[in-house]
């Protein structure tokens, strides 16, 4: 269900996340859906896809989230949902939840200044999206997956210990092929919402879970080629 940075939507449905202007920084892969204070919002927001990056040169945070939908959609029964919708927001939580989890290990154990940077606003972008998700949820009535249930890209238990246990170029380079897998996983899960569900809300939101992860994915694999 992630895909870390600048922000991809306007403020809304729940708090966005910025992205620093000063050259060094890294932009913040911004989450798909912004914060509302109300789940009756309706959040507009602009695409702003960013360069990518030559193959030559290290791969920027900045480009790694890039699209958002054209509109999020009220949080509101009233424009209709389905099973589907409630089932992706069901499996998105614990899906962000393991990748927030292993950005903080990255940021407290990768070598690589671009790694930890990138960790750091894949934090903010998926806590910001679980956010949006538990809303819907809380308005429907259900709850959140358990943390280790299986699903695509989803990593074990013994995979995140073992990725716990490392440091510098080891974590580096297993942290970037564990997030390529986590990423991609999740790029299905939004591609059955798109398919199956109903609400406007999550629909635009796994539209733009699935485009802004795969740029995620395509920087991590460039930045992969770096660390090999």
């Amino acid at each position: 269900m992630t895909a870390a940075l600048t922000g991809v939507l306007a403020t809304a449905l729940l708090a966005g996340c910025g992205a620093p202007d000063r050259a060094g920084d890294a932009a913040s892969p911004a989450p798909a859906v912004p914060a509302a204070t109300s789940p009756a919002a309706t959040p507009e927001a602009a695409l702003t896809p960013e360069a990518t990056p030559s193959p030559e040169t290290t791969p920027s945070p900045e480009a790694a989230l890039t699209a958002t939908p054209s509109e999020t959609g009220a949080a509101d029964p009233s424009t209709g949902s389905n099973a589907a919708d409630v089932a992706f927001a069901r499996q998105m939580i614990p899906h962000h939840l393991q990748a927030l989890e292993m950005a903080g290990l990255a940021q407290a154990r990768a070598g690589d200044l671009w790694l930890r940077e990138f960790a750091a606003k894949v934090a903010v972008a998926r806590d910001t999206d679980t956010r949006t998700l538990k809303g819907w949820l809380d308005m429907w009535g259900a709850e959140p997956l358990p943390r280790d249930h299986a699903m695509p890209g989803m990593q074990t238990r013994a995979e995140i210990e073992a990725l716990a246990k490392l440091n510098g170029p080891s974590f580096d380079r297993k942290y970037v092929t564990l997030m390529i897998e986590h990423d991609n996983g999740a790029i299905k899960l939004a591609r059955t919402e798109q398919a199956d569900g109903a609400f406007a809300g999550a629909k635009a939101l796994a539209v733009a879970t699935a485009t802004s992860l795969g740029a995620e994915v395509k920087e991590l694999k460039k930045h992969r080629a770096l660390l090999d």
